[in-house]
């Protein structure tokens, strides 16, 4: 846990937090349905959250399609849910290495939603860039990592007072 106090009047699920033109929040299967994705072919960078809860359980960026990384995501909670997921990253681990976590926050009956910035004019660089400075941003406004950063886990997080969907 950080030493630091954190600075509370930061809303990390406003849709200009950090200055940002941040999408609406959808939950993680409207964003990736088949016929009707709210979720953009292009690049860059997301944020997850518990619909009803404060703070963000997860943020990242790719530099190809946000729908295909959310898909990805949601490959992942499958592969949780049928007890293949381990933490290993890309080297043979799952699609998205936050979906083992993902996934134990949906079967305690919590509602993961998903918001988004296009950055289709960034480059690998940048884009990893800018979601340091958003993890950095977050840990400053909530004293703390997202659940699921750095393949944290649902243990990670202080439930108190939450309440199932």
């Amino acid at each position: 846990m950080s030493t630091f106090q954190p600075d509370h009047s930061a809303d990390v699920q406003s849709v200009s937090w950090d200055g940002h033109a941040w999408s609406e929040w959808y939950t993680l299967d409207i964003a990736i349905a088949a016929r009707s994705a709210q979720a953009p072919d292009t690049p860059g960078l997301y944020r997850l959250r518990c619909h009803g809860h404060p703070g963000l359980i997860y943020i990242g960026e790719t530099g190809d399609s946000l729908r295909g990384r959310f898909r990805q995501l949601r490959k992942a909670t499958h592969y949780a849910a049928q007890g293949k997921y381990i933490a290993l990253g890309k080297a043979g681990g799952p699609p998205h290495v936050a979906g083992g976590c993902v996934w134990k926050h949906e079967c305690a009956g919590l509602a993961v939603e998903v918001s988004w910035v296009e950055a289709p004019n960034l480059d690998k660089r940048d884009r990893k860039g800018v979601e340091c400075e958003l993890i950095a941003a977050y840990r400053k406004a909530r004293g703390d990592n997202p659940a699921c950063q750095f393949a944290g886990d649902l243990e990670d997080e202080d439930l108190t007072g939450w309440r199932t969907a």
